[in-house]
């Protein structure tokens, strides 16, 4: 008898991370955060302004990060729509602080740049609220170690760790769950977090989805 491979589909799998890095003045930009005021947040600090990007001084950062949702729009959702960065703010996370699991409401892509960490600040960590309604009877105690992960990984896995590298823009859905745990770190770690939505109109007229 022939044997045949089996073949795997990735069928409505929830839309990837996007990861990039900017490359401008890191120092600069914390210099220019440092200049607004916080106040505290739930277990950390976070500035009372909401529209940083819209500032001068962060001009060139906002382009960059518009032009990376464009390019995460176009090829994962395959369209040119275009996407607006919205709101804007800063959190700072020092020994001892957190920031406890949520979601951004009313908003369509969110993301998170490590603008200032070392390298023992707690990461960012996502969790997986897709895979608990995926299937009615989870077989999953911790993984079997002897068996390598390979491109399925995604299906199982109950959170990912994002590490803070100075820089680096993470892009997610923002009806991800995330959290940062407790920081051990004798340094700050600053973040600058944004939310987005489709610029309007956008959907369709035929299929009654369009908003104007």
């Amino acid at each position: 008898m022939v044997e045949y491979p089996d073949q795997y589909l990735n069928l409505f799998t929830p839309p990837p991370v996007a990861i990039t890095y900017w490359g401008g003045d890191l120092l600069y930009l914390e210099n220019e955060i440092k200049k607004y005021e916080f106040e505290k947040n739930t277990s950390n600090s976070i500035t009372t302004s909401n529209r940083l990007l819209d500032d001068p001084p962060f001009v060139d950062l906002r382009r960059y990060i518009s032009d990376f949702v464009q390019r995460y729009t176009e090829k994962v959702f395959r369209t040119r729509q275009k996407i607006d960065v919205m709101q804007s703010w800063v959190n700072i996370t020092n020994n001892g602080e957190s920031h406890p699991k949520h979601y951004h409401p009313n908003s369509y892509m969110s993301g998170v740049m490590f603008v200032k960490s070392a390298d023992d600040s707690p990461p960012l960590i996502l969790e997986n609220h897709i895979r608990p309604h995926q299937l009615f009877v989870d077989l999953l105690d911790g993984g079997d170690s002897d068996l390598v992960p390979n491109e399925f990984k995604s299906c199982v896995s109950p959170v990912e760790q994002i590490s803070p590298l100075k820089g680096t823009i993470v892009l997610f859905p923002s009806p991800t769950p995330h959290l940062v745990p407790q920081s051990s770190s004798k340094e700050e770690r600053i973040t600058l977090a944004f939310n987005t939505w489709p610029s309007r109109p956008f959907g369709s007229e035929k299929d009654v989805t369009y908003v104007y």
